[in-house]
């Protein structure tokens, strides 16, 4: 492999990208617009992409995944005294989320997923939250688990700063300056969520039920870490469901809504779903990264001609959310 090589050779069968990151975080000459040209083409043909050496110690991803299962194994009173009430925030039970504004398939019934969900920390004293800023939140941690909130902060802050530094090669593969994205207000600060999903067995669910239900990400784009049970099927431009494996050492990449909003239909948002084969039970990471909730977005310049003009006015991720949110979850009390 030359230190500019950036697709790495997948298994013949395999239709999701493989893209080597790591000679654009060492800053090998060329990796920059080389790793752009690989993920631009991704995101424009199946909007899906794995990302591999990406700097992010397997240790911590699987100290994560520890924590996941811990706070999943506890008994369902203690995870309710942290439930999601009124925003997406902390305990989201089976039952609590329905794809109901997808326009991909119906789900006759709840989706059969748990999760619980971090936004980021705020100190008391910062200026943003001094400032009442609507971006600001607290989290529900569960009381009595020692390590829980230190692992998972630690793995949001190094998240953030890849999704930080990515944003360089989403900028150069579309044809604007490196640091155009990353100084948008729209990422000062970014609007990330980290949520920790657990899915019950197969044989758990029931006819016209999904793990997760097919829809689209809301946001900018998602990472997402896989234990070693697959079960994420993404639909391609064909109309066809293809199973993403999972692989070892690799994040999962996908373009959401807002990105292809912004990015005038150029970047796909691909519907996705996930369906838990095994008789296993199967935990996932996936780690939301987007724009600021009052920052309105209009149509990236280079994504716009007098050929193409721009589709759609501009808006906000938090007026996107108060859309859909309402028809998709259930935030009162159990």
């Amino acid at each position: 492999m030359t230190d500019v090589q950036t697709v790495l050779e997948a298994r013949p069968d395999l239709k999701i990208p493989i893209i080597d990151i790591g000679p654009f975080l060492a800053g090998k000459p060329g990796a920059l617009e080389a790793t752009a040209k690989a993920l631009g083409e991704a995101a424009e043909t199946i909007g899906f992409y794995f990302i591999g050496n990406h700097g992010i110690p397997q240790s911590l991803i699987d100290r994560v995944f520890a924590e996941t299962q811990r706070f999943h194994e506890l008994p369902l009173e203690r995870k309710l005294e942290v439930q999601a009430i009124g925003k997406v925030i902390g305990y989201l039970p089976q039952g609590g989320q329905t794809q109901n504004s997808s326009v991909y398939a119906r789900s006759t019934h709840p989706d059969t997923s748990a999760s619980f969900y971090i936004r980021r920390e705020f100190p008391a004293d910062h200026p943003d939250r001094l400032a009442k800023k609507p971006y600001v939140f607290d989290n529900r941690w569960p009381s009595d688990l020692p390590g829980y909130r230190d692992t998972c902060l630690e793995y949001y802050d190094a998240m953030s700063d890849l999704g930080m530094k990515m944003l360089r090669v989403h900028a150069v593969a579309l044809g604007l300056p490196p640091d155009y994205l990353a100084t948008q207000e729209a990422f000062q600060p970014a609007h990330n969520t980290l949520r920790l999903l657990h899915y019950p067995s197969r044989d758990m669910t029931k006819e016209g039920q999904f793990g997760i239900g097919p829809h689209t990400d809301y946001g900018y784009c998602t990472y997402l870490a896989q234990a070693r049970t697959p079960g994420l099927e993404i639909m391609t431009r064909s109309g066809e469901w293809i199973e993403a494996p999972a692989l070892a050492g690799h994040f999962l990449v996908n373009n959401a809504d807002m990105c292809r909003r912004w990015t005038n239909d150029r970047w796909r948002s691909a519907p996705h779903r996930v369906i838990n084969k095994t008789g296993e039970v199967r935990y996932s990471i996936p780690y939301f990264f987007g724009t600021r909730p009052d920052v309105k977005l209009t149509c990236l310049p280079t994504c716009q001609d007098a050929a193409h003009p721009a589709k759609y006015p501009p808006m906000s991720f938090g007026e996107y959310l108060a859309e859909l949110e309402p028809k998709n979850y259930v935030l009162t009390k159990a």
